[in-house]
């Protein structure tokens, strides 16, 4: 059986602008990956002749993704300037998490970011803990 290490696992943005467009970049100083939280509920289709209740799959919803980071508003490179942006203006993007094995295991999605608190606390880092409410599928590659 094969595991695979939490360790290394990554998450990135798409951003429409780097070099070449549409470019993944590499979100910094993640902490923690949850998620997706996917569900899937029923929808009741008994009848008068059923002889037990019945039911079919809905939609699927694939929930969220939350990120725990230590936050960093000014260094550019680990995208969380454009997190809180994408917050602001309520912007759907692209991301994908890369899973440590190898080759890499791809989960894709578009998602908006819903919560973005600050943490600040005595004798700690400043986090974030960054939720990502997904639209759509999620791909598995």
């Amino acid at each position: 059986m094969a595991y695979i290490r939490s360790q290394g696992c990554t998450i990135w943005r798409q951003d429409d602008e780097a070099s070449p467009a549409n470019e993944y970049v590499q979100i910094g100083q993640v902490v923690s990956i949850d998620g997706p939280t996917g569900s899937q509920g029923t929808i009741d289709v008994t009848h008068l002749s059923s002889t037990a209740r019945e039911s079919i799959a809905s939609l699927p919803d694939f929930g969220t993704v939350s990120l725990g980071v230590i936050w960093d508003p000014v260094t550019a490179a680990v995208q969380h300037d454009e997190l809180w942006d994408d917050f602001n203006a309520g912007n759907v993007v692209q991301y994908q998490i890369r899973l440590s094995n190898s080759p890499a295991s791809l989960m894709t999605f578009s998602a908006t970011i819903t919560e973005h608190p600050i943490s600040i606390a005595v004798d700690d880092k400043v986090g974030a803990t960054i939720t990502l409410k997904c639209t759509g599928s999620v791909v598995l590659s």
